[in-house]
């Protein structure tokens, strides 16, 4: 692939913004879970009601659709973690913040005001490295399910639902943890 230009990039990443907001239909998914559920069963349950929001797409890059299904997995899921974590501790959601980066957002979504500081611009930093190195993890266990899943003609949001049940495995490491 190529890098994409000035432009380009800020486009991507203002489709993103764009397709953050996390629908009500998750979020009352999210709240069915009694506080006590591991929270990899709850983000299972989330991608396989986004995945039958979009039953009737393939992985056939219709229009580019799977695209734009990429970038509202993207965008959606640290919404979703979050707000999987802040119903686990009794804590009341906070919605994206567009005017912030991806992992300022995500740890804000988490940990509200507490971030607010020279530290929380820190933590983000730290994160952007660790969701880079986690995109380029290669093959491990969960990135081959969602493989598998999704070159069997399965959607994207099934093959997701598919790989974090798998990454849920103690033998993948503990790396939901």
């Amino acid at each position: 692939g190529e890098l994409r230009s000035s432009e380009q990039h800020k486009k991507f990443l203002l489709k993103i913004q764009e397709s953050s907001k996390v629908s009500e239909q998750v979020t009352n998914v999210i709240k069915a879970f009694p506080k006590t559920a591991h929270p990899m069963s709850i983000l299972v349950a989330c991608f396989a009601n986004l995945s039958a929001s979009y039953h009737e797409t393939h992985g056939n890059n219709v229009n580019g659709e799977d695209l734009d299904f990429g970038i509202s997995a993207i965008a959606q899921v640290p919404a979703i973690v979050a707000m999987i974590y802040r119903h686990i501790n009794n804590q009341e959601f906070i919605n994206a913040n567009n005017e912030l980066s991806y992992s300022e957002n995500f740890l804000k979504m988490i940990f509200g005001d507490a971030v607010d500081n020279d530290k929380g611009a820190l933590f983000a930093k730290a994160l952007d490295k660790i969701f880079t190195l986690h995109a380029d993890h290669e093959q491990n266990a969960s990135t081959a399910a969602v493989r598998l899943v999704g070159s069997a003609g399965s959607n994207l949001f099934a093959s997701l639902s598919a790989g974090v049940a798998t990454l849920w495995g103690p033998a993948h490491g503990g790396a939901n943890e």
